[in-house]
C-alpha cells in the first residue's frame, strides 16, 4: 500500500474520531490543521464521507447525516505501516518456530520470508537490538538473545518510567482533539472484546498494542514511540508462548485497560496513574512467568 494511501486512510479515521466528539472545523484549512495534512488530502477525507453517506456535501459548516459507526472506519490491516506489519509477521513466526536463545538469524532469509527488502528487515532488527532482544553479528546475521529475570526487571523499570510520563501528558490534551474520540473507540472495542473473550482472546495482543501506543503517543516523544515498538514485540508476543490460562490473563488485562481508560475520561489523573502502574506490574509478572515455557 502506498504511503499516501495509508496517510489518507489514517486521516479519515482521525476525522471520524473528531466528529464523534462533536469537533468539526468550520473551514478546509482548519480541517487540514486538525489532521496535519494538506488541504487536498482534507478534501479527499470529505469526499469519502460523502461516498458513505455521512455528509451530503463538502460545504462548511459540515453537517452530519448520521453518527459514525465502526463499519465506517478503515480497518487496522488497511492502515498498518510496513514496520507494524513486520513486527506482527516476525513475532508470529518467532512464536510458531520458537528458535532457542543463541539461534542465528539471516537478514536475507528473513527478508525473503516476509517479502520485504533487506534494508527494511535490517532497520527492523536494529530496533530490536537496542533493547537487547537480538544481537548483531558480522556478515549480516543476528543472534537471538535469551531473557533473564534481571532483563525483565530492567525492561519493566524503563517501561514504567516512559508510560507514566506519557499518561501525565494526556491530561494536557485539549478536549476537542481527536485523541478523545479515539480513546472512546478503544473503550468500545475493549467492552466488545470483554463480552466475547472466550472465543476472541487471541485478539487481545493487537488491541493491547494499539492501547499502549495511543497512550504513549500523547507524550509526543519519538524515543518513547520507538521504545513502544520494541515493547510490543517483547511483551505482547513473547509471553504468549505460555498457554497457561490465556483467556483469564487476557480478560483480566482488558479489565485493567478499561480501568485506566475510564479514569482518564473522568479526568482523574491520580486514579489513571495508579491503574496504569497496577497494569504494568501485572504485565511484568506475566512476562516473568512466561520465561518458564510450557
Amino acid at each position: 500500500m502506498a504511503r499516501s494511501d495509508r496517510k489518507f486512510k489514517t486521516s479519515f479515521n482521525t476525522w471520524l474520531d473528531s466528529v464523534s466528539i462533536g469537533n468539526s472545523p468550520d473551514t478546509i484549512s482548519g480541517l487540514a490543521r486538525l489532521l496535519v495534512v494538506s488541504r487536498t488530502l482534507a478534501r479527499r477525507v470529505l469526499e469519502r464521507a460523502i461516498e458513505i453517506n455521512l455528509i451530503s456535501s463538502n460545504s462548511f459548516p459540515i453537517v452530519l447525516l448520521r453518527q459514525p459507526q465502526k463499519s465506517d472506519y478503515f480497518s487496522i490491516s488497511e492502515i498498518r505501516s510496513l514496520e507494524e506489519r513486520l513486527e506482527t509477521d516476525f513475532m508470529m513466526w518467532l512464536k510458531d518456530a520458537q528458535p532457542a536463545p543463541g539461534s542465528r538469524l539471516s537478514e536475507a532469509a528473513l527478508a525473503r520470508r516476509f517479502g520485504v527488502s533487506n534494508t527494511a528487515i535490517r532497520e527492523f532488527l536494529i530496533g530490536l537490538s537496542r533493547v537487547g532482544f537480538i544481537r548483531k553479528e558480522p556478515q549480516r546475521s543476528w543472534i537471538l538473545e535469551g531473557f533473564t529475570e534481571q532483563y525483565a526487571l530492567e525492561l519493566h523499570e524503563v517501561r514504567r518510567m516512559f508510560e507514566c510520563r506519557a499518561i501525565r501528558a494526556i491530561f494536557d490534551i485539549p478536549e476537542d482533539e481527536p485523541f478523545w474520540g479515539k480513546l472512546l473507540r478503544l473503550r468500545q472495542e475493549h467492552i466488545q472484546l470483554r463480552s466475547e473473550i472466550d472465543t476472541r482472546f487471541t485478539e487481545f495482543s493487537e488491541l493491547d498494542t494499539r492501547f499502549h501506543r495511543t497512550l504513549n503517543a500523547a507524550a509526543g516523544n519519538r524515543f518513547i514511540d520507538g521504545f513502544q515498538d520494541s515493547i510490543s514485540v517483547i511483551f505482547h508476543f513473547h509471553y504468549r508462548w505460555s498457554k497457561k490460562n490465556q483467556v483469564g490473563r487476557n480478560g483480566f488485562a482488558v479489565e485493567e485497560h478499561l480501568e485506566i481508560i475510564d479514569a482518564i475520561l473522568r479526568q482523574d489523573q491520580g486514579a489513571a496513574t495508579a491503574a496504569l502502574e497496577r497494569h504494568l506490574e501485572t504485565a511484568h509478572h506475566t512476562f516473568l512467568a512466561s520465561l518458564q515455557r510450557d
